[in-house]
């Protein structure tokens, strides 16, 4: 009985401090507020003083009277005035999208007026950060444009590494890429990372790799980097047999030396060749046959039964004297897919140049030949050419839950083929069926420690069902504890599992709406006590 009568007591004093801060907050804001309606109440009551004294109607005739006076003056007054504000506007959107073209400026007005209609247009934001007509589709229950294309732009200003403050120089090209040789069947094969078919028709039909096989090289190599047999801060140095190879090819000479990882990011990159040698004769050991075989065995450990290869790089049997290296639609998409599973890759793939120093103390630049990067969610994967296999490609790609293998091997240009990719990927976005909407209330979650215990989550990403898709959705409480930091707005506090056949296919993160600080020690106590007592 005295252990409830003290824990009453204390329970009784507690509410009482609170009553009595609460009451000092309430009164200091009454007393300001009075202050203020007194105020507002003297200005009105001069007011009505001034117009008793005036005769009636008095101000507004002058007010008429001046403006009246001369409208020829007044109309030149109004026109500079809305000259002026047209002229700032102007300013500023030239400003913040010089690149902007007439037909883009038009698209953006009509999306503005169409955000109160029932569907809105996706914008699709490609390397420069324009908007093109050939990049919109609409979603039936109406949708904004996804988080990932808005800062699509901002990313890739953020992504490159370019120091400001030391020379920089574009890096010497000695492939030329013209019309191919090939003038068969463009093979492909486009399929979701879980399997579903999107377009398939001659995925199993042989054709060469070209520079796709690099693409093995760097799983391979990584294999080993994980296994302990090399690292990724190795430094590797060109020879003589590794460093003046024909396309493209990392500006160096012999001597020079580099880390692995930058070897590795120069491959899947600027798909350089001497870079891929190089590699090949480091973990190899010194024989690039050996490492060879290791990409042969890769191959098969990964279910790629047509795909032979011979060298490391997909170069033509013109210049390395060897058989072609051949792979299939299919096999490609295997070996995509087993790519994108290694973070290192995605983060690289994605990257939009590659900066190296050189022995001159420059920085080289290496642009990322993928001309389709940004668009479409696409941030990787890795192109291919010569003259016999035509234009290759393996395009990975994120929308929301959605993530997608595109092949294609065979197409006669670098333009046709960029035009192919970006007309599949237009018609896959017409077949995605909106779930959620990125900012959709996803309901209340809980957190620890926090003045509030629960707080709105809404999802940061949207999310799809394809064609018909039956993928099934389940929303985790994170019950994120809100440290001293507190929790800002767009931090993770939840997820929407994705699951597919019972298996999970993806997660897209629940963030927080608001801001919400941390819980004093004061009222942590009271919270402990009144759950106590409870």
């Amino acid at each position: 009985m005295r252990n409830k009568k003290r824990n009453l007591i204390i329970f009784i004093i507690l509410l009482a401090v609170l009553s009595f801060g609460e009451g000092t907050k309430t009164n200091s804001s009454d007393k300001q507020t009075e202050t203020v309606n007194t105020a507002k109440e003297k200005k009105k009551k001069k007011k009505e003083n001034r117009q008793k004294e005036t005769p009636a109607g008095n101000s507004e005739s002058k007010n008429s009277s001046s403006s009246n006076k001369n409208p020829s003056q007044n109309t030149e007054k109004d026109t500079r005035k809305d000259t002026r504000k047209d002229t700032k506007r102007d300013t500023k959107n030239s400003k913040t999208s010089e690149n902007e073209n007439t037909d883009v400026r038009q698209d953006t007005e009509k999306d503005k007026t169409d955000k109160s209609s029932d569907s809105k247009e996706v914008k699709i934001i490609n390397i420069r950060g324009e908007k093109t007509e050939n990049e919109k589709f609409e979603h039936p229950h109406g949708q904004e444009e996804t988080a990932a294309d808005k800062k699509s732009e901002k990313d890739l200003n953020e992504k490159s590494k370019i120091d400001k403050k030391k020379p920089a120089v574009m890096a010497e090209e000695k492939e030329v890429e013209g019309i191919s040789r090939y003038y068969g069947t463009v093979h492909k094969f486009i399929a979701t990372k879980d399997g579903r078919v999107l377009k398939n028709g001659t995925e199993n039909e042989l054709h060469p790799t070209a520079s796709l096989a690099k693409v093995m090289n760097i799983v391979v190599a990584l294999d080993q980097v994980d296994k302990g047999n090399a690292s990724l801060e190795d430094n590797v140095c060109f020879t003589p047999e590794t460093t003046h190879l024909k396309g493209s090819w990392l500006n160096v000479k012999v001597g020079d030396c580099f880390k692995l990882k930058d070897l590795l990011k120069a491959e899947i990159i600027y798909s350089a060749n001497n870079a891929a040698y190089l590699v090949a004769k480091h973990i190899g050991k010194g024989n690039i046959d050996n490492f060879v075989i290791l990409m042969n065995q890769k191959a098969r450990e990964l279910g790629m039964t047509k795909t032979v290869f011979y060298t490391p790089a997909g170069l033509p049997t013109s210049m390395t004297g060897k058989k072609m290296d051949v792979s299939t639609a299919y096999d490609m998409y295997l070996l995509g897919k087993k790519a994108i599973e290694d973070e290192r890759i995605k983060e690289w793939s994605s990257e939009p140049e590659l900066v190296l120093m050189n022995s001159r103390g420059e920085q080289v630049i290496y642009k990322n030949r993928n001309l389709l990067l940004y668009r479409h969610g696409i941030y990787g994967l890795k192109t291919g050419f010569h003259a016999d296999a035509g234009y290759n490609l393996i395009l990975t790609s994120k929308m929301g839950n959605i993530e997608i293998i595109s092949i294609t091997l065979g197409n006669r240009t670098d333009e046709a083929r960029t035009k192919d990719q970006k007309h599949e990927f237009t018609l896959i976005e017409d077949r995605l069926k909106p779930v959620y909407t990125a900012g959709n209330e996803m309901g209340k979650f809980k957190v620890t420690n926090a003045v509030k215990k629960e707080i709105k989550g809404i999802i940061s990403d949207n999310v799809y069902q394809i064609d018909n898709s039956t993928y099934t959705f389940n929303v985790k409480d994170l019950n994120v504890n809100v440290g001293k930091e507190g929790i800002k707005k767009g931090d993770k506090i939840g997820k929407l599992e994705v699951f597919n056949s019972g298996q999970l296919q993806s997660e897209v993160d629940i963030v927080s709406n608001e801001d919400v600080e941390e819980l004093s020690w004061f009222g942590k106590l009271l919270r402990y006590i009144t759950f106590g007592l409870l």
